[in-house]
């Protein structure tokens, strides 16, 4: 059984090293205690594993990570909501020099497949910590004109893209006129963060005063390596924000909560100019919302500090609210 609380960090690790493709992570900046719990449990759901090869700068927004392979890093990408996309790393450095000598050193028969003249591409500029203008950022692009591309600059429907990153550090009130460190790297994939918006508890059907962010329920759901036909269990389950997250991900999920009216769908509303719930606010009606009925089991009153399950009876991932969990300790 794995088991999610909503926790956070443990050390600085990464991916080991040795003679692994190198990818670029480029992170949200939010929620930063639950990116590396996320991450390593995604990389473990993709058959990878980390070591302590490496260290990790936990809070900045740019991880250097070494997978096996593309499709690996692909797949980290269809679930993470931590981060937003990722590159194979192609260059990397302290100064615009640095950067330069590291792309002139990248085995140019790794880059040739992508820079034929069959095929089109863009370069784009991201900064963290300070804005460039569009004059400036062109001038940037036109400093790479010595990589070797073949093909034509497409910049809608390019064949691929690629990316100068520059980091600017931390501080936004003593932003460096260099950047501290440079990347540039080919676009492989974007993260999920469109799910936060799109599962959002603003729009949500069922909600309560204590309602989980859908950031917070996804990243949890990752935790817990949630995967298609698990059966997921939420002993605090509420309005099934975690529910609703574990579902997403195809596994099969049931709770339990001490509150009958919530459980039920009964009382008075949460919702602003709302009196009363309806009859049709409830956590089944939270998943039919988002067409995920089918993966809903169940959901009983009970007290999580009580034994309710009988002898054998085991669950994929027990996924709840850490908070929650920590007040069993009291009871």
């Amino acid at each position: 059984m794995r088991a999610s609380g909503g926790g956070g960090g443990g050390g600085a690790m990464a991916l080991p090293s040795a003679g692994l493709p190198r990818y670029l992570l480029l992170l949200a900046q939010e929620n930063l205690e639950f990116r590396l719990p996320e991450i390593k449990s995604l990389v473990s759901l993709c058959g990878g594993r980390f070591s302590d090869q490496q260290e990790l700068r936990l809070n900045s927004p740019f991880w250097i990570l070494s997978m096996p392979s593309e499709e690996m890093a692909r797949g980290l990408m269809k679930r993470t909501v931590c981060a937003k996309s990722i590159f194979e790393l192609w260059g990397h450095g302290k100064s615009a020099e640095e950067l330069y000598s590291s792309l002139k050193n990248y085995p140019a028969e790794k880059m040739a497949p992508f820079l034929q003249s069959n095929l089109s591409y863009k370069i784009k500029v991201h900064t963290f910590n300070k804005t460039l203008t569009q004059e400036e950022k062109i001038q940037k692009i036109d400093s790479l004109e010595f990589l070797p591309f073949e093909g034509k600059v497409n910049l809608k429907k390019p064949d691929h893209i690629f990316w100068l990153l520059e980091d600017y550090g931390m501080d936004p009130n003593n932003i460096p006129e260099q950047p501290l460190d440079l990347y540039f790297g080919r676009w492989i994939a974007d993260g999920q963060r469109d799910l936060i918006e799109s599962y959002s508890v603003k729009r949500r059907h069922f909600i309560g005063n204590t309602s989980m962010d859908a950031c917070l329920a996804f990243l949890m759901a990752n935790h817990g390596r949630v995967k298609p036909n698990d059966v997921v269990f939420d002993p605090f389950v509420g309005t099934g924000g975690l529910l609703i997250a574990s579902a997403h991900f195809g596994a099969y999920v049931c709770g339990t909560d001490i509150d009958y009216n919530t459980v039920h769908g009964l009382g008075k509303a949460s919702r602003k100019n709302q009196k009363w719930r309806g009859p049709d606010e409830n956590i089944r009606a939270n998943l039919r919302q988002y067409g995920l009925e089918k993966h809903y089991l169940d959901v009983l009153v009970s007290d999580a500090s009580k034994a309710i399950w009988r002898k054998g009876v085991k669950f994929d991932a027990v996924i709840t609210d850490r908070k929650l969990m920590h007040s069993l300790k009291y009871v």
